[in-house]
Parts: structure tokens; C-alpha cells; sequence
């Protein structure tokens, strides 16, 4: 799965500077697409909310909770959520407080911001 070339190439260590202690906020573009707030804890806990719809600001009022653990492995993201036994992991590119991850399993792309700390009090 190639990265898009007009996204720069991150290291490990660049992705966790990047986004630990953050919140993705952001759109998956899926059959229906789904919108999502996930904050990444210091602790690699993971806490987020996510709706099936086409309104971003309906995600923290009426979004679905979930939460987890995530790691990073080299240039992917890699979270499980409770009560799934498999791991998910999307490939990771960071662009100032932009970014775009790509789901290894099923090629579905995200996009989004990337936001200091739990705005959303996730």
C-alpha cells in the first residue's frame, strides 16, 4: 500500500511526537462513512466517539463511545478496542495538524486534525 507521495514521510519517533497526548478528529471514508474524535493517551489508553453521518459536530453529542489501546508500529497506527480481539492498524502520515491514515485490511482512508490534548473530553 503505497503512501501518497504529497505527504511527507514520517519516523516512529516523529508520529509519537505528533500525536500522543492528541485527539484525531476527523472522517473515514467508508460504506457509509463514519465520522470520529479519538483521543491518544500518554498511557496508550485510546477514548473516542464515532457517528455514521455526514455532520462532524453531531460526533461528540450523539457519537458512539468506545475506547482501547493503541501503539505505534514504525509508520502505522495500531488500535484495539475493547472487546475485539484483533488490532487494527492504519498507516500514518502527518502533515502539520493534518492527517491521513489508510486502513491496512481494507484500504479505507481517514483525514483529519489532529488537536492538542482531549477538547472533546473523551
Amino acid at each position: 500500500m503505497a503512501q501518497d507521495a504529497s505527504w511527507p514521510t514520517v519516523t516512529e519517533e516523529d508520529l509519537r511526537k505528533a500525536i500522543t497526548g492528541t485527539t484525531l478528529t476527523g472522517e473515514v471514508k467508508a460504506e457509509p462513512p463514519f465520522n470520529f474524535s479519538e483521543f491518544l493517551a500518554s498511557d496508550g489508553k485510546s477514548r473516542g466517539k464515532m457517528i455514521e453521518c455526514c455532520k462532524p459536530e453531531q460526533v461528540v453529542t450523539k457519537g458512539m463511545s468506545y475506547a482501547g489501546e493503541w501503539t505505534l508500529e514504525k509508520d502505522s497506527l495500531c488500535l484495539t478496542y475493547e472487546g475485539e480481539e484483533q488490532k487494527i492498524c492504519w498507516r500514518l502520515q502527518v502533515k502539520g495538524d493534518r492527517f491521513r491514515m489508510v486502513d491496512h485490511q481494507f484500504g479505507r482512508v481517514g483525514e483529519g486534525q489532529i488537536r492538542p490534548g482531549n477538547p472533546d473530553n473523551l
